[in-house]
This record gives structure tokens, C-alpha cells and sequence, in this order.
């Protein structure tokens, strides 16, 4: 499970980059919220999914262990780690080594999934990363045809004056 959540941990930064990279600068905000979403979704139906494969299996294997858990109340087994230890140790193995195959099996049934998965991340197109960021003015300048470099044209700062703060801050504009 360590590897797996390095994996996932890893790679998702990664897949949000790619996304933010593929997209305007203008629809990134969409593009990362959809990325988000479709995470989410993906995670609570895989939960779901594979969660339900891991309970028909322990049922199975628990249902397989019958004669060595006669006597054995189904409650006691779900109310926690507690309530397993106090079961007699050949019992308690058996519990164990149910949901030790369950969770197993349902690690091989995620492998498909994980190379399907692997398969279609190869077939995404490369981009190469953007170099700059159009942010604020620049991004509305350069569609309006307006030149934007700091260093050409003056801007204003907005200090407070040393007397008096009160009458609030002085305009001075700054150039070359």
C-alpha cells in the first residue's frame, strides 16, 4: 500500500501540470477544477468498486473457514481489532488470513485497471512546458496590441507620506 500511495502521490502533480499546460491561460482555472473533480469521482468509484470486491471475497473466504469459526459471532468480527484479539489465537489466525487473501485479490483486480491506465497516459500527446506565464495585464495587453513591458513605460506606486498618513497615500509615477 506504501508504494501505491508513493505512486499516486507522485504522479498526481504531474497529471495537473500536464493538464494546466494543455489548456489556455484563460481556461486554467477550469482545466485544474475538472482535473480535481474527475479525481474525486475516480477515487470514490474506485473505493466503491474495489471496496466491494474486498467484501465478497473476506465473505467468500470467512464462508470457506466455516467449521473453524463455528461459534463465532459475525458482530464480534466487525467491531474492531480489539474484538479480534480477543479470540482464541487459531481463530484469530483464520480471520486474518481471510482478509489478508481478500485484500490480496483485490490488489490483483486493481492491475487491469492500472494498466489501462498506463496505456492511455503513453498515447497522450507531448507538449513542451510553457516558458511564461500571461498574467494580469500582459495576457489582456498583448490580445489588445498594447505594449506592456515594465521597463518601457513608467507606473505608478502609491506611498504614504512621512507627515502625515492621514491624508492618505501620494501618487508619484516612476519611469527609466
Amino acid at each position: 500500500m506504501a508504494v501505491v500511495g508513493l505512486g499516486i502521490g507522485l504522479v498526481m502533480q504531474v497529471l495537473v501540470l500536464a493538464t494546466q499546460n494543455a489548456v489556455d491561460a484563460k481556461d486554467l482555472g477550469v482545466a485544474t477544477s475538472a482535473s480535481s473533480f474527475f479525481r474525486s469521482m475516480g477515487g470514490a468509484f474506485g473505493v466503491a468498486i474495489f471496496g466491494s470486491v474486498f467484501n465478497n471475497r473476506l465473505d467468500h473466504y470467512l464462508a470457506d473457514a466455516g467449521p473453524q469459526l463455528a461459534g463465532v459471532d459475525p458482530a464480534v468480527l466487525q467491531s474492531g481489532p480489539d474484538a479480534l484479539r480477543s479470540l482464541p489465537a487459531e481463530t484469530r489466525t483464520v480471520v486474518i488470513d481471510a482478509f489478508s487473501t481478500a485484500l490480496h485479490v483485490t490488489f490483483l483486480a486493481v492491475i487491469p485497471v492500472a494498466a489501462i491506465a498506463f496505456v492511455v497516459v503513453l498515447f497522450l500527446k507531448e507538449l513542451p512546458l510553457r516558458e511564461s506565464a500571461h498574467i494580469g495585464l500582459e495576457a489582456v495587453g498583448d490580445d489588445l496590441g498594447i505594449a506592456t513591458d515594465p521597463i518601457d513605460e513608467p507606473f505608478s506606486v502609491l506611498e504614504p507620506t512621512d507627515s502625515d498618513t492621514s491624508r492618505g497615500p501620494t501618487d508619484r509615477t516612476i519611469g527609466r
